[in-house]
């Protein structure tokens, strides 16, 4: 299951179109086998009175041979570019994608 934490958002962003188009550059590669429903998106405003001059936003997917440096390098663009065509391009944003492997992790769904 993906997590997207995206900070420094502006209060004017429009959070469900953010939401829904990182959800759909993440599950538009097949091949990545990432499902928009797994998504889950957790966004953090900037802090009132210290306005940021870059989003960022981190995506935590578990390790798979399939996610290569290359997918993720890729990943990251898509990512990045669907933030930018909902909020402008004039926007900086910078995307880090963190694998994880689940079989090491101590992880629990309930």
């Amino acid at each position: 299951m993906p997590l997207v934490t995206a900070f420094n958002l502006r209060r004017e962003d429009p959070l469900p179109e953010i939401e829904e188009a990182v959800r759909h550059a993440m599950a538009s590669v097949p091949a990545l086998g990432i499902n928009d429903h797994e998504v889950d998106f957790v966004p953090i405003y900037e802090p009132d009175g210290f306005p940021a001059t870059v989003a960022r936003i981190n995506v935590d997917v578990w390790e798979r041979r399939v996610l290569t440096k290359d997918a993720l390098q890729d990943l990251a663009a898509r990512v990045a570019r669907a933030f930018q065509s909902v909020v402008g391009e004039e926007r900086k944003v910078k995307v880090v994608i963190r694998p994880y492997d689940v079989q090491k992790s101590g992880w629990v769904s309930l």
